[in-house]
C-alpha cells in the first residue's frame, strides 16, 4: 500500500517563509546562502504499472539553500530545488498516460559534513530529508512522498565571503511498504522486535552547481 504524506505538505510561500524567519532568528551568525542549477537524469519508476513504466525526461533544474555551520563542523541546511520535464509512458499495448508536462519539487532539511578542515577548498557529504512533490499537468492531485537525499560535493570560496559549489546527489522518494511486530518467548529468554518496510518508487540525481555567499559575522 501507498502512504500518503499529507501532513508534510508545504507551500513554496510557507517554506521560503520559514527561510527567512531562520534568517531573521539568526542574523548575528554567520549563513551560507546557495543559489544553483543544474541537469537531471530522466530516470524511470522501479515497477511497472500492468506492464508499462513511467518515464520522466531529463532536463535543467534550479534551487537554493540556506545553511548555518553549528560548533560540531556539520552544517544544518535547509533547501529547495525545482525541476520541470516530460512525464511519458514506456511498454504497454494501451496508452495510458500520454506525454504530459510534471514538475518536480524536493523540500529538504539536513546535514552537510566537511571531509576537512580547509576553509578555502572544503569536500563535504551530504544527508538531507524531507519532502517530495510529483504534479503532472493533467492528473487530479499532486502526489506528495517522504524524501530522502545523498550527495557529495565541493566548495571552493575566493573570497572570505563568496565561492563556488558543485555537488552530485541521489534523490529518493519513498513509499510504506509495509511494517511488522513480534514477540518470542523460549529457554533463552524472551523478546519483542518492530519493523518498517520502504521502498523508493524513482530514483532521481542531479549534477548542480552554483554560487555560495557567506551572510554575517
Amino acid at each position: 500500500m501507498m502512504l500518503s504524506y499529507n501532513f508534510i505538505k508545504m507551500k513554496r510561500g510557507f517554506f521560503l517563509s520559514i527561510l527567512l524567519l531562520a534568517f531573521a532568528t539568526v542574523t548575528h551568525a554567520q549563513l551560507e546562502l546557495n543559489a544553483y542549477a543544474g541537469y537531471v537524469p530522466g530516470s524511470n519508476t522501479a515497477y511497472s504499472y500492468n506492464g508499462y513504466r513511467l518515464r520522466i525526461d531529463d532536463g535543467g533544474n534550479f534551487g537554493f539553500a540556506l545553511s548555518k555551520t553549528l560548533p560540531t563542523g556539520i552544517a544544518v541546511e535547509l533547501g529547495y530545488s525545482h525541476f520541470e520535464s516530460t512525464l511519458r509512458q514506456e511498454g504497454g499495448i494501451v496508452d495510458v498516460v500520454n506525454p504530459q508536462d510534471i514538475t518536480v519539487e524536493y523540500y529538504q532539511i539536513g546535514g552537510l559534513k566537511p571531509l576537512t578542515e580547509d576553509e578555502t577548498f572544503v569536500p563535504y557529504g551530504l544527508f538531507s530529508l524531507g519532502a517530495s512533490r510529483f504534479a503532472p499537468a493533467e492528473a487530479r492531485e499532486d502526489y506528495w512522498r517522504f524524501a530522502i537525499n545523498l550527495g557529495l560535493g565541493m566548495k571552493y570560496f575566493f573570497t572570505d565571503k563568496v565561492g563556488i559549489r558543485l555537488q552530485a546527489r541521489m534523490l529518493m522518494p519513498l513509499y510504506f511498504a509495509g511494517a511488522g511486530f513480534g514477540c518470542s518467548i523460549g529457554t533463552g529468554g524472551s523478546g519483542c522486535g518492530a519493523g518498517v518496510g520502504m521502498g523508493s518508487e524513482i530514483l532521481q540525481a542531479d549534477f548542480t552547481g552554483g554560487v555560495v555567499i557567506k551572510i554575517g559575522e
